[in-house]
């Protein structure tokens, strides 16, 4: 099957997005298949496959580019579709990109399918303040509803996502998560990585360093923890908070116990998830949680947020233990009490065993081939 995706999200970028489409990528691939990207770029450009979209560094979050509208005037997409005539479009994102992704869809006749990764909605304080604000995640709300109405299929990573979106837009989504390489995360031992932080119990936390990440409240849980259990926390990840975090810490006199990695290449990820005690995820923001599942897939017990689409997939004290999101006590709590459980790692183990990349990619060419 030749399918084409289109994303306002690509490499160097690292976030749930393109974690998404880089497994799914590599799973269709063996399948037979060809994945032809539409993505943001520094010039139009193509590179086996992928074709880069003139795009200037969004100024809040320099790692993420905006593509140039008046790429819509051209007929790139348009003669590119015609070239590797495509039996699929699959849009990652509503923004420029995804435009790009109705127009094709539009002029060649070709179902169009959206997956809906994130709420953007949560991120709007990034644009704007106050009461503005309101009316900005009206107005997003607005085009949400506008642009999947155009879609032949809405694809919802969780439970939780499926039934916000017929909540709030009146629309059906089938639901299929981001499936993860489990077999990967099998490997690796961790002891380098142990070795280098002084053989410490280690509270590990992977993500992008932003707002609604919520790593806030892990620094206001530390000192709870650390009354307990001497442990250090790893922050692993980048992002425009990185400096409000840090500064927290060193306000908190916790600086001999916190580190911030910044990024770390998948193949040295793998160590940290490996060397890690527990794995700390208060996220408020999620739609999946892919770096819950990695978590999972790697042994280590987590303690999450009670909070969003996290509770359809971590069941507190079975593979997991869940927490209220603003309470740093009972942050704590949970990931002590995580730290000290050998039976969830078990359940997590054969929980995310469901959530093959090999399965959920199976699951998706059914998806496309049913609306075909």
């Amino acid at each position: 099957m030749e399918i084409a995706w289109f994303s306002d999200t690509w490499l160097p970028t690292i976030d749930g997005v393109v974690r998404s489409m880089l497994m799914f990528k590599k799973e269709l691939e063996k399948k037979g298949n060809n994945i032809y990207i539409f993505v943001p770029g520094k010039e139009n450009s193509n590179n086996d496959k992928i074709f880069y979209y003139k795009s200037k560094p969004f100024s809040k979050y320099k790692n993420y580019r905006i593509a140039s509208i008046l790429s819509l005037l051209s007929k790139r997409t348009e003669n590119i579709i015609k070239k590797i005539e495509p039996s699929v479009i699959h849009s990652h994102s509503p923004g420029i990109l995804g435009i790009h992704a109705i127009i094709a869809s539009y002029k060649h006749k070709l179902p169009l399918f959206f997956t809906f990764h994130t709420f953007v909605s949560d991120s709007i304080y990034l644009l704007f303040h106050g009461k503005m604000q309101e009316i900005a995640k009206k107005m997003l709300d607005a085009w949400l509803k506008w642009y999947m109405k155009r879609c032949s299929c809405i694809i919802a990573p969780s439970n939780f996502v499926a039934k916000e979106i017929k909540r709030k837009f009146g629309i059906d989504a089938l639901i299929m998560p981001t499936g993860i390489d489990t077999k990967r995360f099998e490997k690796g031992d961790g002891k380098k990585i142990r070795k280098k932080y002084g053989n410490k119990k280690i509270v590990l936390h992977v993500g992008r360093i932003v707002k609604e990440k919520n790593i806030d409240l892990l620094i206001k849980a530390a000192p709870y923890i650390l009354k307990k259990e001497d442990v250090i926390f790893i922050i692993v990840g980048e992002g425009p908070a990185k400096e409000e975090m840090k500064e927290m810490v060193k306000r908190k006199g916790l600086q001999k116990h916190f580190v911030f990695t910044g990024f770390v290449p998948d193949e040295e990820l793998i160590e940290y998830y490996k060397a890690a005690d527990v794995f700390a995820f208060p996220s408020i923001y999620e739609t999946q949680g892919i770096v819950a599942f990695e978590a999972m897939a790697a042994s280590i017990p987590i303690a999450a947020a009670r909070y969003k689409a996290i509770p359809d997939f971590i069941k507190d004290g079975y593979n997991g233990y869940l927490f209220n999101p603003f309470d740093a006590r009972e942050m704590a709590e949970k990931i002590i009490a995580a730290m000290n459980d050998k039976y969830i790692v078990k359940n997590a183990l054969e929980f995310v065993k469901q959530y093959s990349i090999e399965k959920m990619a199976d699951r998706l060419l059914e998806i496309y081939e049913r609306h075909c």
